[in-house]
């Protein structure tokens, strides 16, 4: 139990930052998705914090979360270890090999996502979702292995977005280019940004 605990709180930290810093990136790059974000944010919350009940109704906010997480996931590469010799894509892998696997690679393939660079929330409606292919889409791994905090991870972003886009708006710094910074997760790098009081509707 206590390395479980340990996973969450040390895994779960830069990830989570970084995907957050990403998120405000894309928002402040894309007006008219920041607008519809705060015209969700202000009918469902009216100004109050959000809490896990509220969450079904911040449908917006989870779509542009799952579409930075698509474009910029934070565990960006990762490694598997074959338990036996196997044969993939027409190379033999010997057993106890490593195998290299890149979550961003697979969510920029374009036969999965066309026009993959592109920022678009509604890849994630239902009717779109339905074609995106098994496995195309793994932020955190899949399988036995897993990560443990994805649900954990989905709801803590979905509500500190939906809680700082409700009193915040959020502009990119005049001049200044983003860099992904490649470390173990893939960060953002500097990233200031203009922050602007909202007023959103009372409760």
């Amino acid at each position: 139990m206590r390395d479980r605990v340990m996973t969450v709180m040390v895994a779960g930290t830069e990830t989570s930052a970084s995907a957050l810093a990403w998120t405000f990136h894309y928002l402040a790059a894309h007006p008219y998705t920041q607008q519809q974000l705060h015209t969700e944010v202000d009918t469902v919350l009216c100004g109050r914090i959000p809490t896990v009940a509220d969450l079904p109704k911040l449908d917006v906010t989870r779509r542009v979360f799952t579409e930075v997480l698509r474009l910029r996931p934070p565990g960006w590469m990762t490694t598997r270890v074959t338990t036996t010799s196997t044969r993939l894509a027409g190379l033999t892998i010997p057993r106890r090999a490593t195998v290299v696997v890149s979550p961003y690679v697979l969510h920029h393939d374009p036969s999965s996502f066309p026009d993959p660079e592109r920022f678009d929330p509604d890849r994630w409606l239902p009717h779109n979702a339905q074609h995106v292919p098994r496995g195309a889409m793994i932020p955190f791994g899949a399988g036995t292995r897993k990560c443990i905090g994805d649900t954990l991870a989905m709801t803590e972003a979905a509500l500190a977005i939906a809680h700082i886009t409700s009193h915040w708006q959020l502009s990119s710094h005049p001049g200044h280019q983003v860099k992904a910074a490649l470390r173990m997760t893939l960060g953002v790098g500097p990233l200031p940004m203009r922050p602007t009081p909202r007023r959103p509707l009372a409760p």
